[in-house]
């Protein structure tokens, strides 16, 4: 079963992903001397991007950046300088305040074609994915949107079809889901969200579920029932798209405070 973490607020959500997220990074240089982790974007990860890059706090200095690899889990269909480029958000709170080698930067190219850069995207992860034993990241990071979508995996989104009837994976083998669509090996894709009207990149749930570990944080009452039917609802994938996550176990860790934990019961608090 997910691990569930309730803390205070986003400081503390923060600060709790910095160590687990340093931790995690610390293991993997141990084990396979590097480590490889997706990002995400949106209100999630600001302030622990941040945290991560400051010089005064702990996290930075513990890091051996030179063996680090960013990669994302999902992108907006624009410029790496605009304001809402997920890559944008972490390059101006982490990476150019960290000695991360530009090379080690793994950016989704919003800038293009979603169709083509999510399959540019696709083909490099697939590479990796032949290269390397274990599995593709190290560490996941997600956050949660209101209506349970991670990365840009929305409510009915074609990613979540079986099947050539397209049918929804209510009961299904969570690990499965896409691959009968993109074909098993698609680890990522250019993807249209008809609810905002925009075109997106986004990994598939195979990769966003090949990881050592994946945190989720999220934060506010907004989300709260977006939480609670992820974790411990009743299954209905193409609904609900987190419940990808049961797949993965215990492999995932819900960072959140408490007004984001307020439906869920038995919840331990920290």
């Amino acid at each position: 079963m997910a691990q569930l973490t309730v803390v205070r607020d986003k400081a503390q959500i923060s600060e709790t992903g910095a160590e687990r997220i340093t931790s995690l990074i610390e293991r993997a240089i141990v084990i396979r001397n590097a480590a490889a982790i997706s990002l995400t974007g949106g209100h999630a990860p600001d302030l622990l991007y941040e945290y991560l890059a400051d010089p005064d706090r702990p996290w930075r200095a513990r890091i051996d950046w030179a063996r680090v690899h960013l990669f994302w889990s999902d992108e907006r269909n624009v410029s790496p300088d605009h304001p809402e480029s997920n890559f944008g958000l972490a390059n101006r709170t982490l990476i150019q305040h960290v000695p991360i080698p530009a090379s080690h930067v793994h950016r989704m190219r919003g800038e293009r074609p979603a169709v083509d850069a999510g399959r540019e995207y696709d083909v490099m992860l697939r590479a990796r994915r032949d290269e390397i034993a274990g599995p593709l990241f190290d560490v996941t990071l997600l956050g949660l949107g209101v209506g349970a979508h991670i990365a840009s995996i929305f409510p009915d989104s074609p990613l979540l079809l079986r099947g050539p009837e397209g049918s929804t994976p209510r009961g299904a083998d969570l690990s499965s889901i896409g691959a009968d669509l993109l074909g098993p090996r698609a680890l990522a894709t250019g993807v249209w969200v008809p609810k905002l009207n925009q075109w997106r990149i986004t990994q598939t749930p195979p990769a966003l579920l090949d990881s050592t570990a994946i945190i989720v944080m999220a934060a506010g009452s907004t989300k709260a029932d977006a939480i609670a039917t992820s974790i411990r609802g009743e299954l209905n994938v193409s609904r609900y798209p987190a419940q990808l996550l049961r797949a993965a176990d215990d492999r995932v860790e819900w960072i959140v405070d408490g007004a984001a934990a307020r439906s869920v019961s038995g919840r331990p608090m920290v």
